[in-house]
């Protein structure tokens, strides 16, 4: 047996190991959330029920601030489907994963923000839920990683403008967005 800091025998010495960094703590919490300002990772439980589960999507104590929802839109995405980069001036985003398996990539461009520049990027699915608190200026893209058609509801803070709508957007991998989804 080897102790904590001791190379296992079978490892060969050309390939270097090193200590995998811890990803949840011992009750399962993830260790690393967003570190963009605004930008919340909150888990949501699901309750297993006869015949399958039961999960809650939103419930207004979930949310520091009042979070309004005027407009629910479901989005469903093909594999390997990434969607374009985009951000809304004034409208709040609340993803929810509902089916398959999504990686999300955010990154902080507002230029008064203490966090500009930085970026998270998570995978979600239904098995452990949780929704991603978007906040206005903060580009967001998904990716479908699963194999198998992937869903996702967005709940917004304002109603959609048909005539004017709050989406700003980017090609999916625009230079100016320093974050893969890979």
């Amino acid at each position: 047996m080897h102790g904590p800091s001791e190379s296992a025998d079978f490892i060969p010495r050309e390939f270097p190991e090193s200590r995998a960094e811890a990803s949840v703590d011992a009750e399962w919490n993830f260790l690393q959330g967003p570190t963009i300002e605004g930008v919340r990772v909150v888990d949501v439980k699901n309750l297993v029920i006869r015949g399958g589960t039961l999960t809650e999507i939103f419930r207004p104590e979930w949310f520091e601030e009042a979070f309004p929802v005027r407009h629910i839109t479901h989005v469903s995405s093909l594999p390997g489907t990434v969607s374009q980069w985009h951000c809304h001036h004034e409208q709040a985003d609340v993803i929810f994963p509902i089916r398959g398996y999504l990686r999300i990539g955010l990154y902080d461009a507002r230029p008064d923000s203490p966090t500009r520049g930085a970026s998270f990027v998570g995978t979600f699915n239904l098995l452990r839920p949780r929704y991603v608190f978007v906040p206005p200026g903060v580009w967001h893209a998904l990716r479908n990683v699963g194999p198998d058609e992937a869903a996702y509801l967005v709940l917004n803070d304002t109603v959609y403008d048909y005539a004017r709508p709050d989406d700003w957007k980017l090609p999916a991998g625009a230079p100016d967005i320093p974050v893969s989804l890979d």
